[in-house]
């Protein structure tokens, strides 16, 4: 997923960064050979505002192809601007927004990137990305992590699509606890989803999950499916998924609330909380952002048209932030 499963990819599924000011670093990063330009940050069709009270910036997505992966990605939106005290989460406008081709030019190597990246008080960052281009490629990209004070799991989802037949799906509500447990709503939850996406498609083609991601993972509610050529007609397999990610992203938003309001209460002395407090849970986040980091084929994927040091930083700055040093709750943040 850039998140369960690889972002820009087609298989399934830190410190602080340095701005280099030294000569050395600006001859690296000069128009260098590969074509990097920031895109517009906002589009007519996605206005800079919401209903949550508060305003956002907005995303150029006029360029996406329409099918499934960018229709997703707009109910997300959607669903997104109506959570209370909603605001931008830091981003550097160079990597929010992205055009890029590789130093020979070819057109097959131009790759649209368009990022929302925001926060509320109860997630620390919710990402969603949505990138086309490399001659076909579509790619949706989605991960909430709350801050670690909240004691929920992290939200991943990813959908990938080669010219409009998707071929990669993966959904997950994945632990912050040691076991790769979660509490109990989140398991009642995905079974009960599983069953509606059983129901609309009876066949689901199932994805193997990369070595590094089954330490991440969550055993209860991770689908990874990988849709055959024969469901690029009618996309059963992919919208019975996509329903599955929907319904999963839509509990996570209330469980999550919840969640955040139990933890604002005082327990009882020895009530024991799911992650085992905010430490423990920024420790699970920093894990999954170091396993997420382990997929060397979006890296390439990446590195190819952005080149490698602008690549290093969008994984390690947009996709997967979190460190030692990431707040646990929002008085906290920098």
């Amino acid at each position: 997923m850039a998140s369960c499963a690889p972002c820009l990819a087609s298989c399934p599924v830190r410190g602080r960064r340095s701005n280099g000011s030294g000569a050395g670093d600006r001859r690296q990063r000069r128009p260098s050979r590969h074509r990097v330009a920031a895109a517009a940050a906002a589009s007519p069709s996605s206005p800079p505002s919401s209903s949550g009270g508060g305003v956002v910036s907005g995303w150029d997505l006029s360029g996406a192809p329409s099918g499934l992966v960018l229709s997703l990605a707009r109910e997300l939106e959607v669903s997104w601007m109506t959570l209370p005290n909603l605001r931008d989460a830091p981003c550097a406008p160079e990597l929010k927004s992205v055009d890029a081709t590789a130093p020979d030019g070819d057109p097959a190597t131009r790759i649209r990137i368009e990022n929302l990246c925001l926060q509320t008080d109860v997630f620390r960052k919710m990402h969603l990305e949505v990138a086309w281009g490399l001659g076909g490629l579509e790619v949706l990209h989605c991960v909430m992590y709350p801050w670690p004070d909240v004691p929920c799991p992290i939200f991943a989802a990813d959908l990938v699509a080669f010219n409009g037949r998707v071929t990669l799906g993966i959904a997950d509500a994945s632990p912050v606890a040691p076991d790769l447990a979660l509490p109990d709503a989140y398991v009642e939850v995905s079974a009960s989803l599983r069953a509606q996406m059983l129901a609309l498609c009876a066949v689901i083609e199932p994805r193997p999950l990369p070595e590094w991601g089954l330490a991440i993972l969550s055993p209860a509610a991770c689908v990874c499916v990988g849709p055959p050529k024969e469901d690029a007609e009618y996309q059963h397999q992919a919208v019975a998924f996509s329903g599955y990610a929907r319904g999963l992203h839509a509990a996570h938003l209330d469980l999550a609330a919840a969640a955040a309001v139990a933890a604002s209460v005082p327990a009882d002395e020895g009530a024991s909380q799911y992650g085992f407090g905010p430490g423990a849970r920024l420790a699970a986040q920093v894990q999954f952002c170091e396993k997420q980091l382990l997929n060397d084929k979006t890296r390439r994927v990446l590195e190819r048209s952005m080149g490698s040091e602008l690549a290093r930083r969008y994984m390690t700055e947009v996709l997967f932030d979190v460190t030692v040093e990431t707040p646990l709750r929002p008085d906290e943040r920098l």
